[in-house]
């Protein structure tokens, strides 16, 4: 029986205007249903300008590169496709869609935020239980495109046609856009020349913003991208100390994460190059 034909006392009713139906989710004074976790988080999640905050990996890229007009990197590419793929699982572990007890192995709902985490993660629910090293060495083929790509759609950076050169052949640079915030690189260098948090001075460091901050710095740091900031030397040598400090105060998993890209870093320095 239709909603709009309903029998009142044995007796036809007369059809209403679809307008003058009023359902309980428009009762004026009605509070609004609760909103879904996931939904919840979708909401507060975007900025004032309507950009949603960057990700750990995000932040990585953009300190590892330089350059108003045109993006080049501060060291190797191999360097920054290594912390690009560090920080992608440690998206994952700040997350808790993942854990390293030891090997790699889903432990979340499975709800990242964005399609690039789920990605990975998709690949380590396929992949179980490898080892760290491992997924680093697998995700840094593609990590440094990938995190791009991600920042380009979220209008982070923006394509700039560039010649071809001699050979002819069309190219494509990128640039940084405006942020809704200080760069990643202004945030480091306020991380290792200002005094330090209640979060990271002492005992295990739990807090999660915290320990996001300091993954981002161990990260840079072992990649080599800190010393390229430009910092004073008197900077440079704190910035080594507190990491030294840092590191072993960081979850376990977290800790795994940065061993590794440190020492994926050595042993591409230690290898000859033609």
């Amino acid at each position: 029986m239709s909603i709009h034909e309903g029998a009142v006392n044995g007796r036809r009713g007369r059809r209403l205007p679809r307008t003058n139906l009023i359902t309980t989710e428009d009762v004026p004074g009605r509070p609004d249903p609760p909103v879904p976790p996931s939904r919840q988080v979708a909401r507060e999640r975007p900025t004032r300008t309507g950009r949603i905050p960057l990700r750990l990996a995000d932040r990585y890229f953009l300190a590892a590169h330089s350059g108003a007009d045109r993006l080049t990197a501060r060291v190797d590419p191999v360097l920054v496709s290594l912390g690009c793929a560090g920080g992608l699982l440690v998206e994952l572990l700040l997350e808790e869609e993942i854990s390293v007890a030891p090997t790699v192995r889903p432990a979340g709902k499975g709800m990242p935020p964005d399609f690039l985490s789920w990605s990975v993660l998709r690949e380590v629910r396929n992949e179980p239980d490898h080892e760290v090293r491992t997924w680093i060495r697998h995700l840094a083929r593609t990590a440094t495109e990938k995190v791009r790509a991600r920042l380009t759609i979220t209008d982070v950076l923006r394509e700039v046609p560039v010649s071809g050169g001699w050979r002819g052949g069309p190219a494509v640079a990128w640039r940084a856009g405006s942020l809704d915030h200080r760069t990643p690189a202004e945030e480091l260098t306020d991380l290792f020349t200002h005094a330090e948090s209640a979060a990271t001075r002492s005992g295990m460091i739990t807090v999660p913003d915290a320990k996001a901050e300091v993954t981002l710095a161990l990260l840079t740091t072992g990649t080599g991208v800190t010393g390229r900031l430009g910092l004073p030397r008197p900077v440079l040598r704190q910035a080594e100390r507190r990491c030294e400090q840092w590191l072993p105060r960081l979850p376990g998993g977290l800790r795994t994460v940065v061993a590794e890209v440190s020492a994926a870093r050595e042993q591409w320095a230690m290898t000859p190059r033609r």
